[in-house]
């Protein structure tokens, strides 16, 4: 070898080093001493994001174990992860001209579970931001104070960079994975538990479905029970709840939007008819998660009251493909795909005044009649329904008038606007109706502003 291709050699060498010994991407290495113990970080995940002046800035958080990035951005299931002891983490956060402007540690050991870093007190080393990544070192070159509590940080990490959201990190996503139960296709395991009833859950079974608020969004709905479930019984609600009343299928019924956040639940079991609804109400750790596929764990931490009748608790972790089945309710017909209807909306807009008119005035017996079969009433009882039913009556528009519509066969779908009760703005709303047994029935209805 000549002296020239050595000096080559010697340069590439030197210049692929860095690369060889980069970190990757998902992982940190370094320590937290709180109190003058030692935690080791592990694994680190960052976001792009708005502040509150619409102004670009970057989170960057690294923590001692593997968590899922669902669990990070809930910031009330993170805090109390924190407050639990389950997660131990430091804070970085970047301002629009990728300055450090905020540092803070995480801990249950903290007297506040928090602590603030000085930032000149930061030095960060070779801070580097890419389209799919942030890497930097950072360490505290004073002892940081606050209350009785002192600690200081020393860490360098390369973390993978979501938009709005924290990015997926493999690296964790592995550990989490391989930390669970292995779950087939289709597979589930743990419990659920009713009023001291357990069932052990086995199978799982997925579908998209559009967003409840946003038609542009897909949701992913989870299907969790003991016995396993056909495609048909899963979109059909009168045979699906058919069979929870008998006691055939027992399980959960979860929605997940395409933030990882579930939003709704219904515990199917026979003489407990349960929903919840709303954000931040649930445990949900991700392992994968698409309009593809989803896997991960849904948990409650503590036993649940449901309005003072029913106690219940789950957990359990599953994997299951996610379907792309038609449902009648969810399939819009428009000018590509229909007939236009004429002014009124021909007999479907007739059946759906004559359902707006019952529901205005809390008449349960006309609801049911104008209600497709395939949206049966909730098995409550007689006080539970009149509460529904007032409540029915608040929340409906005012002055619907149905603006326009098309017709596909047994399949109609109505335009309408109408008057927010409280308000007064205008809102619109999108009706599927569908014929059956001659009559046209109500399959669902969509309002916004």
């Amino acid at each position: 070898m000549t002296l020239r291709q050595m000096g080559g050699l010697v340069l590439a060498f030197l210049l692929a080093a860095p690369f060889a010994s980069a970190m990757e991407t998902g992982k940190a290495d370094g320590t937290i001493t709180i109190n003058r113990k030692p935690v080791k970080l592990k694994y680190a995940f960052a976001k792009k994001e708005k502040d509150f002046d619409k102004k670009d800035r970057w989170v960057v958080i690294v923590t001692d174990r593997a968590v899922s990035r669902s669990l990070l951005d809930d910031d009330m299931r993170f805090h109390k992860a924190v407050e639990n002891g389950d997660v131990v983490a430091a804070m970085f956060r970047f301002d629009q001209g990728k300055k450090l402007d905020q540092a803070e540690v995480r801990s249950k050991a903290l007297q506040h579970n928090s602590l603030p870093i000085n930032v000149p007190q930061i030095k960060l080393t070779a801070p580097a931001f890419s389209a799919d990544a942030i890497e930097a070192g950072a360490v505290t070159t004073e002892e940081q104070s606050f209350f009785s509590d002192v600690a200081t940080l020393d860490v360098k990490f390369r973390a993978p960079l979501g938009q709005e959201k924290f990015g997926d990190n493999a690296a964790a996503a592995k550990e989490l994975a391989a930390s669970g139960p292995k779950i087939s296709e289709g597979g589930a395991t743990g419990t659920l538990t009713v009023d001291g009833t357990t069932v052990k859950l086995a199978h799982a079974i997925a579908r998209t479905k559009p967003n409840a608020f946003d038609e542009k969004k897909k949701d992913v709905v989870v299907l969790i029970t003991q016995n396993p479930v056909s495609a048909e019984m899963f979109v059909d609600d009168d045979k699906l709840f058919s069979a929870a009343s008998d006691g055939s299928v027992q399980g959960l019924l979860v929605t997940i939007d395409s933030d990882e956040k579930p939003y709704h639940l219904q515990v199917l079991v026979p003489k407990a008819s349960m929903q919840v609804s709303g954000s931040g109400f649930f445990n949900f750790d991700a392992t994968d998660f698409s309009t593809k596929h989803v896997a991960g764990k849904f948990f409650t931490t503590s036993e649940q009251d449901f309005m003072g009748k029913h106690k219940y608790t789950y957990d359990v972790t599953f994997a299951a493909p996610v379907q792309s089945i038609a449902v009648a309710s969810e399939v819009t017909v428009d000018a590509s795909s229909g007939t236009k209807l004429p002014a009124g909306g021909g007999d479907p807009g007739k059946a759906y005044m004559a359902f707006d008119k019952a529901a205005r005035a809390g008449n349960l017996a006309e609801i049911k009649k104008a209600a497709s079969s395939t949206r049966p009433m909730p098995d409550m009882s007689p006080e539970d329904i009149k509460q529904m039913m007032e409540m029915m009556k608040l929340m409906r528009p005012a002055n619907v008038k149905i603006t326009g519509g098309f017709i596909s066969g047994d399949h109609a779908t109505l335009n309408v606007e109408g008057q927010e009760s409280s308000s007064k703005s205008k809102v619109r709303g999108t009706i599927e109706m569908a014929r059956e047994g001659g009559a046209w029935k109500l399959l669902g209805e969509k309002w916004s502003q």
